[in-house]
């Protein structure tokens, strides 16, 4: 670990901090601050991975959030998981032509995502939205909003796994596998523990896509 590139670039995110609360008390709202945030986000992930610390890593996808109304709902019975949510058609990661999407209403305008949980172990959801997200503990160390994200160094995790270490069979190869996601929705907050995951598209409504994932839960 270099201590001193640590404070290098903690230096640089306090003179950033310092700028945008500059540029707030003044109304000035420019590309300057998006790219005095975005300089600040990579700095504080890259700070927190070199202390080890937990550290949320946005996963860019060709699926983005709807940052107005996601709707996101979560579907599961303790083994499968599935977490929908309407797509940010407007945002600049979506292209359907790139997208294999799955038609289930061709005179539907509405794309939702399906994501399909492997091995999940444990999700939480709810509670915390976009307005009161930079009270989170990950804020300081890469959490975004509109965003998914993998969990490095995941207090979570290790929580859990301790708790499991008492079990005759604990396997810690198993618990090498998990991963924590994190997905940062308008009004919710959703979070698992899975091994992976994958992501369908469907045009349609978010009752047929729920309808549909409800019956996945019962398939074999």
């Amino acid at each position: 670990m270099s201590f001193q590139k640590i404070a290098d670039m903690e230096k640089r995110i306090v003179e950033i901090k310092k700028k945008l609360d500059e540029n707030l008390r003044n109304r000035s709202y420019s590309e300057e601050n998006i790219l005095l945030m975005n300089e600040r986000d990579t700095l504080q992930r890259e700070v927190s991975l070199l202390k080890g610390e937990e550290t949320a890593i946005p996963i860019k996808t060709s699926y983005p959030l709807d940052v107005g109304a996601p709707c996101p709902h979560v579907i599961s019975n303790g083994y499968k998981t599935y977490l929908i949510y309407y797509i940010g058609t407007g945002n600049s990661n979506w292209n359907e032509t790139e997208v294999d999407v799955k038609i289930i209403d061709s005179k539907s305008d509405d794309f939702v995502a399906l994501v399909s949980f492997n091995w999940c172990y444990s999700f939480r959801f709810g509670g915390i939205n976009d307005e009161v997200l930079n009270g989170h503990p990950l804020y300081e160390h890469g959490l975004e909003a509109y965003e998914m994200h993998l969990i490095e160094n995941s207090s979570w995790i290790k929580d859990q796994q301790k708790i499991n270490s008492v079990h005759t069979n604990f396997s810690q190869k198993r618990w090498n596998q998990r991963k924590h996601y994190i997905f940062t929705f308008h009004d919710d907050i959703f979070e698992c523990i899975a091994n992976d995951y994958k992501i369908q598209v469907f045009k349609g409504s978010l009752k047929d896509i729920a309808l549909l994932a409800n019956k996945m839960l019962f398939d074999d």
